[in-house]
């Protein structure tokens, strides 16, 4: 379990079709709010990106950068 304020970057995606590539994002591991719980299950994380908007994502996602 990664604790509140562990930053983190997503993995990007290759172009694939008609999707678009996706460049890593940086982001912010939070504490579940109630609205969020009960999580998907183990692995799985609440995280804010820098424009304030959050997501549930599981550990195979991201990367830690640095966990404090």
């Amino acid at each position: 379990m990664l604790k509140s304020g562990t930053r983190i970057e997503m993995l990007g995606t290759p172009a694939m079709g008609s999707f678009p590539a996706m460049l890593p994002e940086m982001a912010i591991v939070v504490k579940p709010r109630a609205e969020n719980l009960p999580l998907p299950g183990i692995g799985w994380h609440i995280v804010k990106f820098t424009d304030g908007g959050k997501l549930c994502v599981h550990e195979g996602r991201f990367r830690v950068v640095d966990n404090r």
